[in-house]
């Protein structure tokens, strides 16, 4: 039913009430009366190390100076060395952080606290901006249950103190072409405000060589098609950033702002030439298209913290988040290398907007013992416009949608060390979810669950350098809004059983989880670690993809579709061997069954399942420093069906870094990544009674050579 101008269908006015409500709840929590008198402010330093020793989830911390050690260029970059984390390339579309080998929203991944919104890419963030990341393998009462694999919490820079400025620059080479970047922070304190403005600019420029091979047999098992393409992708990116942060000091407490802006402009170019040996040519032999895509994302997180009475904290926090994007994609055919007028062309203009807020009390009962409580909510309403014009078919499509996810939850944590070498942390958090789609002049398709999630995790210590940690938790991973709304990605040329179009289900729900994890522990040396863990999860309401037939296209669409039990190990070492030499060491197995898809390899997509890596830092001398790392992912078939199944390429990079230190303030560094420049093989299959279809996908590997100079004064 169409709705007048100025008057709200019930689902914005729903949303609005929500905005009122949470923003009422911010103002009185502002103004709540403190009993608490001015406290001295203690700060306690000590390693990552050391922390993850003492806290009973075992969360480890990747620090600054971890991050800037190569000079990464992206903050993707820099974690591909991090032990539990691979990065997954996304080519055009960024990269993508995952923990236990999972993708896919599996891992959830904060900015401060915060989710990061669908279609942020993490190569948007540099090292440079970054205080440290936070890698929580465990799930905990306080933070949102999400991260079925894990959580990685990315918390932007906070240093304040004396006056001081930190410059860097630095170029890429990749394929003779150079990509400059820099960053700076300005920070200072003045009579109880601290204050920092962090920024960064990068500029990239890739171009990647591929081949596919299609290839198609009868029953028979007789060669019906073959074809063979070779392809040319331009990527482009061009990003700024800002960071400003300010802390106000008070008696007992403070309150801190810190925004965030980032304007991201990136352009894809992509040219495919076909050869047919056998068979049917596609529509467009030779084509080309051409995607740019600019946003901005804008960001405010403002955190009060007080001391209430002797024994008691209080926190609250609000985070509003506006991500607005247009894209412009055209489609053509190309005769002898030239451009041809366009078949496809697609404008789209989402807008998509976060508001997230939450408040805790935490009570120290007695020395050890501690009681938090709070809440947290979140509402994610997105809008998106696509104009499509097919002038092959002469047909326009203008498909709008709204979407609306709601997120509210209550919480509870018990942390209490019964003896020196005992301690526990018990917790209940329950959290309800409200999903709604509506199209243009239709009914909105609305979905709600509602979950209660207990948290168990204990740390025996039975020496002064052993421990055991064990965790027992339940999550949940919510669907994507890219995943619940109904309208159609086609595929310009070739659409086929291994080149399918994409659509979104709006009836997509939750998948529920029960994870266990146990890990041990042994110290070596002084901030040296050696740790085996192991895991399990069970996974409800699995989202598996569907792949079918509808009008002679093949559609992939998202679907809930039964259970599945994901499993792994890991191993992981670093020790000092000496005051010169460090090494690190790690690996890791991860192992997935789809109880609805028939084995083998009916593990979850795209899931990594082994990875391990190596890494050594030499110090020559006081103003120089030499390090290398080796990073690898598996790769594999996974079966998304009993006849359908895709192939994931594995991983092999080597960096290496060398670092001169000119004077007190001033360094030089140089790298290089992806030394070994392997290529990438990916690819899809489909076999059904009628016959097979094989798509095989090369990517070309290419070295990166890095330079950076650092500059404090």
């Amino acid at each position: 039913m169409p709705v007048r101008a100025g008057r709200r269908t019930p689902d914005q006015t729903r949303t609005s009430m929500q905005y009122r409500a949470m923003a009422a709840v911010i103002l009185l929590a502002f103004n709540f009366p403190t009993v608490a008198q001015e406290v001295q402010r203690i700060e306690v330093t000590g390693s990552h190390e050391a922390r993850r020793r003492d806290d009973t989830a075992g969360a480890s911390m990747v620090s600054r100076e971890e991050l800037l050690r190569h000079g990464d260029r992206s903050l993707a970059d820099a974690l591909r060395r991090v032990p539990g984390i691979t990065v997954a390339d996304g080519g055009g579309k960024g990269s993508e952080i995952r923990m236990r080998g999972l993708g896919k929203g599996y891992t959830s991944v904060l900015l401060n606290g915060a989710p990061l919104p669908a279609g942020f890419s993490i190569d948007a963030l540099t090292p440079a901006m970054i205080e440290r990341v936070e890698i929580i393998r465990t799930a905990s009462a306080e933070l949102a249950a999400q991260g079925i694999a894990g959580t990685v919490n990315i918390i932007l820079r906070k240093q304040g103190g004396r006056v001081r400025n930190d410059v860097r620059i630095g170029a890429d080479r990749v394929h003779g072409v150079v990509a400059p970047s820099g960053s700076w922070q300005w920070a200072g304190s003045e009579e109880g405000v601290d204050w920092s403005l962090n920024g960064a600019m990068t500029r990239t420029a890739q171009r990647e060589a591929g081949a596919a091979d299609d290839a198609a047999t009868d029953e028979a098992g007789m060669p019906r098609l073959q074809r063979h393409e070779s392809t040319l992708a331009d990527n482009r990116t061009r990003s700024t950033s800002l960071a400003p942060r300010i802390t106000w000091k008070r008696p007992g407490g403070s309150v801190a702002w810190q925004g965030f802006v980032n304007l991201a402009r990136r352009t894809n170019g992509y040219r495919a030439d076909e050869t047919t040996v056998l068979g049917t040519p596609t529509d467009y032999p030779s084509s080309g298209s051409w995607l740019d895509i600019h946003g901005v994302m804008l960001r405010s997180d403002t955190t009060w913290q007080q001391e209430l009475a002797e024994g008691v904290k209080g926190q609250l926090r609000i985070a509003l988040q506006h991500y607005p994007r247009r894209s412009d994609f055209a489609f053509y055919p190309s005769r002898d290398g030239m451009p041809q007028a366009d078949v496809r062309r697609v404008r789209s203009d989402i807008r998509e907007s976060t508001l997230t807020a939450g408040g805790k009390v935490e009570v120290t009962a007695a020395p050890g013992h501690s009681v938090t409580a709070g809440w947290d909510g979140e509402t994610v309403v997105r809008s998106q416009t696509r104009g499509e014009t097919d002038f092959a078919a002469g047909t326009v499509t203008d498909d709008r949608y709204r979407g609306h996810i709601g997120r509210v939850a209550v919480f509870a944590q018990d942390d209490w060390t019964i003896s020196d070498g005992l301690s526990l942390s018990a917790g209940l958090r329950w959290e309800a979810l409200r999903t709604a789609v509506t199209p243009r002049g239709g009914v909105p398709v609305v979905q709600r669950s509602a979950m209660a999630s207990p948290l168990l995790q204990s740390l025996y210590q039975w020496s002064a350098t052993r421990r055991v940690r064990a965790g027992l938790s339940r999550t949940y991973k919510s669907p994507a809004m890219l995943d619940l709304i109904p309208r159609r990605y086609t595929i310009d040329n070739g659409n086929s059983q291994t080149n399918p179009d994409t659509q979104g289900n709006p009836r997509l729900r939750p998948e529920l989880a029960w994870g266990l994890d146990v890990a041990v522990e042994q110290d070596v040396g002084g901030d040296g670690m050696a740790s085996a863990s192991v895991y399990r999860r069970r996974i409800g309401q699995v989202n598996v993809p569907l792949l079918f037939e509808d009008g002679g296209r093949w559609v992939r669409s998202p679907a809930n579709q039964g259970r599945a039990d994901a499993w792994g190990a890991a191993l992981e070492f670093k020790a000092a061997l000496s005051p010169q030499w460090t090494v690190r060491a790690n690996g890791a197995v991860d192992r997935s069954r789809v109880a609805a898809v028939p084995g083998p390899d009916n593990r979850l997509v795209r899931q990594t399942p082994r990875s391990a890596g190596a890494g050594i830092d030499y110090r020559y001398s006081d103003a120089v420093t030499l390090g290398a790392d080796l990073a690898w992912q598996d790769g594999g078939w996974a079966r998304e069906s009993a006849l359908y199944a895709v192939e994931t390429a594995s991983v092999r990079k080597l960096d290496a870094y060398a670092a001169w230190r000119l004077d007190a303030d001033t360094r030089l560094k140089i790298s290089g990544a992806n030394l070994l420049h392997r290529d990438a093989l990916s690819g899809a299959a489909y076999r059904d009674g009628a016959g097979a279809r094989l798509l095989s996908e090369r990517t070309r590997g290419s070295a990166t050579l890095r330079f950076s100079l650092e500059r404090r004064w």
